[in-house]
């Protein structure tokens, strides 16, 4: 099987979009996640089996979605929308419950994919990607979790002459960075806490293997890496926190690092997977970093807030 055949469980892809990398980019969001992070804009992405998406407030319980399905994927314990069930182990990825659904109060997450039909589709912006410098972002979850489908629209896209760009957590072995570095223009991946044991006890992250990656990257291909750190009240917005993560970013020859604002656009998507979105409402500005960007530049870093 060559690489235009592989699979991958897609959960979204965004053309147009100008802020995961350089210039105009066309993102393929993949399926699948291990870190748990409670601020997450996409928890729809961490399970790599199928999510339904259910809107209690739109839903009237008229279970036209559970008649639809042929596997009983979909069933109500109670008369109401509160009753609502979803079983991704039986879910086939049919999309008849979605279809059947009048009031647009549900939508299935996620569906398979091939490399070639993303590069293909890809493609259509070619012109785009000359005049801006952009290409493709292949973006999560987390795509290293599935190195080998990853791998394969990473080469594809990049032997088809398009500029690539790789989102990750870094929370993955070291062998897997390095596999896709040929393949990889730029590297957007983030750094999210300076402390292991609260990255670890906040996310269930391994922050030595993302330091581990960070430093080989600084090392082996520093003008491909821009380090993201997302700034999160209660978890790493405060002056000390924040200024080792640069300081030590600086220390092992990082170039470049971007300061990400809190946001809530995620918000909506807790009550259509069923969870609790548990961190502050308020987000940040561009003006609560102002003087984390400036102690970047004064350590002769490039540095920018947002993406």
């Amino acid at each position: 099987m060559g690489d235009r055949d592989v699979e991958l469980r897609v959960m979204n892809v965004e053309r147009f979009a100008t802020h995961d990398g350089p210039g105009i980019r066309t993102v393929v969001f993949l399926k699948g996640c291990h870190l748990r992070c409670p601020w997450c804009a996409n928890p729809e992405s961490q399970s790599l089996l199928p999510v339904i998406g259910h809107m209690a407030s739109k839903c009237i319980a008229c279970m036209s979605c559970a008649a639809a399905c042929p596997t009983k994927a979909i069933t109500f314990v109670a008369s109401d929308s509160s009753g609502f069930r979803f079983d991704a182990m039986r879910c086939t990825e049919c999309h008849l419950c979605e279809r059947a659904c009048l009031h647009e109060a549900v939508e299935l997450m996620g569906e398979i994919r091939t490399v070639g039909k993303l590069v293909d589709l890809a493609l259509r912006d070619a012109d785009y990607y000359d005049e801006s410098g952009g290409g493709l972002t292949v973006s999560g979850g987390e795509p290293l979790l599935n190195p080998a489908g990853t791998m394969a629209l990473l080469r594809e896209a990049h032997e088809a002459g398009i500029d690539t760009a790789l989102e990750s957590c870094y929370d993955v072995p070291l062998e897997r960075v390095i596999a896709v570095g040929p393949y990889v223009d730029h590297f957007l991946g983030d750094l999210k806490h300076i402390d292991d044991e609260l990255m670890h006890e906040v996310t269930g992250g391994n922050n030595r293997r993302v330091k581990e990656a960070i430093r080989w990257l600084a090392a082996n291909c520093p003008d491909k890496v821009n380090v993201h750190i997302p700034v999160i009240p209660g978890f790493n917005y405060d002056e000390k926190t924040l200024m080792s993560m640069i300081g030590w970013l600086h220390g092992i020859g990082i170039l470049r690092v971007n300061l990400l604002p809190y946001h809530t656009l995620g918000i909506q998507k807790y009550e259509k997977v069923g969870r609790q979105y548990t961190y502050p409402r308020q987000s940040l500005c561009d003006e609560d970093l102002e003087r984390y960007h400036q102690y970047a530049l004064s350590l002769g870093m490039e540095s920018k807030i947002g993406a």
